[in-house]
């Protein structure tokens, strides 16, 4: 039988890895690459509005009464309207006025660059507040694929970047509303320094856009996500939309009317009983191919055809509603979709200002790439108030496809979502700003537990070699530690099956190499075996500590270590933030969970990481690692 261990064991150690805790009341930030290829930009400037420019004044900022001309709009506040270009400073090309091309007042502002990246920036002495604002910018895109902006409050080191993807068919006016993609350190948005504009153009240049009316309109108060379901897949009725159901969500459905009922579509009676449960069932007309390729005219005919036959099925709410194929879109495609549609959708790679100022361009992430940036994409939502937009395709029950998404996906998706407490609106509400949606009040203060949180339970060892399964044994209620061991080269992986399939199967561990680690998990009582992957011999120790509220750590916590381990019981009473290091060259995962079970994917990233992430979580929780190289963790 395996040694029982100590409630103090847990609190200081950290499995059979090497780490180090150590509690400190001020933790230094991290800068440089996020782990996904964002990197702090251009160097130099304080963040002070004394690094170009004259710098600019909140007392500036105030609504618009004058003339104006789309994609400048009438909503909000202007933050600057390009007028006095001496506040503005160019890195990396010029600004320049561009009076013709002015969508309101008497100019516009020209960037521009040989290279491929021009950015202009812009300063504000005493501040400004965007912690309840959205932002937005007319542009036009002369030759650029990608309009960042970074939001940049008390320095570098704290900031948040929005990055939107541009159709390379596109050349002309839009609008460009900013959702947060990257974050880095601990931005307050109470005290905006500085924002840069940035257009990044092809490899060898030039880029150019012109820009007018940057502007802040008014955030709602909670996060937002809409399910757009494409295709309208046989899958999508039957296994997604009872997910849905019983979560009391509605969606989008986007349909080609030529393909209503086709192999493997849905009829018109499942149709109309998703309407009937609130879902859009909106315009996609698929077979047509990119509308860029067609003369106007026909772009027209299919606009005009495609939303008249779902109007005669019955489906007039979602008619209103257009989905752009294959994502190419020029102005005059634009211009025609909103001459008839009342919202458009089209691939832009990030979230939205909620709710969104451009709305015939609403971006829209790809549901499954779930640790490419979906999960990161809805917590930053949750946190500042935003608008994301999620494309599933059909559901399957293997693994995600380059075209489609797995039943356990879905289930992880869907989970990531209500976890993190947005609420699940459709395209008519965003249009209809009916987004109120059904989020709870804000939990009450979080108080401490005290006495025993974990009674103790099992304790077990088992040890092989080569891939094997485990006798079967019962576990409690409780936290299960597991301590292991293994000497081969290749993956480690073990999974905690439940015998009688009364609970879903959870990866315990995984790992590469040989070497010790320790991992941790919430289990409900039942009975299991270990079903272990390995290439060398192998040795596994179970064991279910009692946990007492004496145990609980307090943030901030710094933890280093190398390879796989968990930090915890920790305790917070609000969402916690991680700034994270790895120095290795596999797979870097981190996780979240507490005492209830409830658990959240916070990193998955391969390879050498440095970033910040953050997640929902309150009470008594613990943080698992799995690593291939050293670490560093500063929680707070």
């Amino acid at each position: 039988m395996a040694k029982q261990s100590t409630r103090r064991d847990i609190v200081t150690g950290m499995g059979a890895t090497a780490a180090a805790l150590s509690l400190s009341g001020c933790l230094d930030r991290l800068t440089g690459d996020d782990g996904n290829g964002i990197t702090d930009g251009i160097d130099g400037g304080n963040g002070n509005g004394d690094d170009g420019g004259n710098g600019q004044s909140s007392d500036d900022i105030e609504e618009y009464d004058g003339d104006f001309e789309w994609p400048a709009i009438d909503e909000g506040e202007v933050i600057s309207d390009f007028e006095d270009l001496d506040l503005w400073a160019a890195r990396d090309g010029t600004i320049e006025p561009a009076p013709e091309e002015a969508r309101m007042g008497s100019q516009a502002a020209a960037l521009e660059s040989d290279g491929n990246q021009v950015e202009a920036t812009l300063g504000f002495r005493d501040r400004i507040d965007l912690s309840t604002w959205d932002t937005s910018l007319a542009v036009k895109i002369e030759s650029a694929n990608q309009i960042l902006l970074e939001v940049i409050t008390t320095n570098r080191d704290h900031r948040l970047t929005s990055i939107r993807n541009v159709p390379d068919t596109y050349e002309g006016w839009l609008r460009v509303d900013f959702g947060y993609l990257h974050k880095f350190g601990e931005p307050d948005l109470e005290n905006v320094s500085r924002l840069n504009i940035i257009a990044r153009g092809p490899e060898d240049g030039p880029t150019r856009i012109v820009v007018d009316d940057l502007r802040r309109t008014e955030a709602v108060d909670n996060g937002k996500a809409v399910l757009a379901f494409y295709g309208g897949h046989d899958s999508q009725f039957e296994v997604a939309a009872p997910m849905l159901e019983e979560r009391g969500w509605s969606a989008a459905v986007a349909v080609d009317p030529d393909r209503i009922g086709g192999q493997g579509r849905m009829d018109l009676e499942e149709l109309e009983e998703l309407q009937g449960r609130g879902w859009d069932v909106c315009a996609y007309p698929s077979s047509q191919g990119a509308l860029p390729e067609m003369p106007l005219d026909r772009q027209e005919q299919v606009l005009e055809r495609t939303q008249s036959a779902l109007e005669q099925f019955g489906f007039e709410e979602g008619a209103r509603h257009f989905v752009v194929p294959d994502d190419s879109m020029t102005q005059e495609t634009h211009e025609a979709i909103r001459e008839r549609y009342d919202s458009g959708l089209l691939f832009g790679a990030g979230p939205a200002g909620a709710p969104p100022t451009g709305i015939h361009m609403m971006p829209q992430i790809w549901g499954p790439a779930l640790h490419g940036g979906v999960r990161r994409s809805i917590n930053l939502c949750d946190q500042y108030n935003q608008l994301v937009v999620l494309r599933i395709p059909r559901i399957v029950e293997d693994e995600s496809g380059s075209n489609s998404m797995s039943v356990d996906d879905l289930e992880h998706l869907l989970n990531h979502i209500e976890h993190r407490g947005l609420d699940v609106v459709t395209l008519s509400d965003v249009v209809d700003d009916t987004m109120e949606g059904d989020a709870s009040e804000p939990d009450e203060d979080v108080e401490m537990e005290e006495g025993t949180i974990f009674e103790a339970g099992q304790s077990f060892e088992f040890e092989g070699s080569g891939s094997d399964s485990s006798d079967t044994f019962d576990l409690s209620d409780g936290l299960a530690v597991a301590s292991f061991t293994h000497e081969g080269d290749g993956e480690f992986t073990v999974d905690l099956e439940a015998v009688d399939g009364s609970v879903p199967t959870e990866q315990l561990v995984v790992t590469s190499g040989g070497g010790p680690g320790a991992s941790a998990m919430v289990v409900d009582e039942g009975s299991y075996r270990l079903s272990v992957e390995a290439d060398g011999e192998w040795a596994i120790d179970v064991d279910q500590p009692e946990i007492h509220s004496d145990d609980l750590g307090s943030l901030p916590v710094e933890v280093s270590g190398t390879g796989s381990s968990f930090v915890g019981p920790l305790w917070t009473d609000s969402d916690v933030s991680l700034e994270a290091t790895h120095d290795g060259d596999g797979e870097f995962i981190i996780d979240g969970f507490n005492a209830d079970g409830g658990w959240e994917q916070v990193i998955n990233q391969s390879g050498s990481f440095d970033g910040s992430r953050s997640f929902s979580v309150s009470g008594a929780f613990w943080i698992n690692v799995e690593a291939d190289g050293e670490w560093t963790l500063e929680i707070q």
